[in-house]
């Protein structure tokens, strides 16, 4: 009997230290101080993860790192064009300076979501520019952003390939160790060139 008291109270014992150490990694993280904690003990998803299979799990945990990267990367490329552009043309940038294909595009994609019953992701239409549209702005703008980015033909190659590669993120496939490189190859890519 003694025995089974005595791992009764490890048993405790680690489960208190337990609570005690997560309390204390979420008020790190509260504070400011970025660990990866919170991502490891979401309690309150949407949807039970349990109902796919766990190969499939696995893989979007894995693929979940590169789509931040992506985001995080494919919005600041949006913020340089939308702030570089707004400080020397003003509020009308978009109408003035935006080449009118890449503007028809934004406006039949946010048509399409206005026919949707989906939440319209912005009211932004440089939202709705992929790379592809990026790297036209871009060109047609150079003068204004030469300064920023030494090299057209660059931007070109890189931002080409970031919208190859985005395809394989944004269609919820898995991306292999070579183009896990590449990724990060083109990301300290773009980073260089930019001065």
């Amino acid at each position: 009997m003694s025995n089974n008291s005595e791992i009764l109270d490890k048993l405790k014992l680690f489960s208190m230290k337990n609570l005690m150490l997560e309390s204390d990694l979420i008020g790190l993280e509260k504070s400011g101080v970025e660990i990866g904690h919170v991502k490891t003990i979401k309690k309150d998803e949407v949807i039970d993860l349990e109902l796919f299979e766990f190969d499939i799990r696995k893989q979007a945990r894995r693929m979940a790192d590169f789509y931040v990267i992506y985001y995080a990367l494919e919005n600041s490329i949006r913020r340089l064009v939308s702030e570089t552009l707004k400080e020397k043309y003003g509020l009308n940038w978009w109408g003035e300076k935006i080449p009118k294909d890449v503007q028809d595009e934004a406006r039949r994609k946010q048509e399409q979501e206005k026919d949707s019953v989906i939440s319209l992701r912005s009211e932004d239409p440089l939202s709705y520019a992929n790379f592809g549209e990026l790297i036209k702005i871009f060109e047609a703008n150079w003068n204004d952003f030469s300064a920023m980015i030494r090299s057209k033909k660059a931007m070109k190659q890189i931002l080409s390939q970031l919208n190859m590669l985005r395809n394989i993120i944004a269609h919820s496939c898995e991306l292999n160790e070579d183009e896990i490189t590449r990724f990060e190859l083109l990301i300290k890519d773009w980073m260089r060139l930019q001065m």
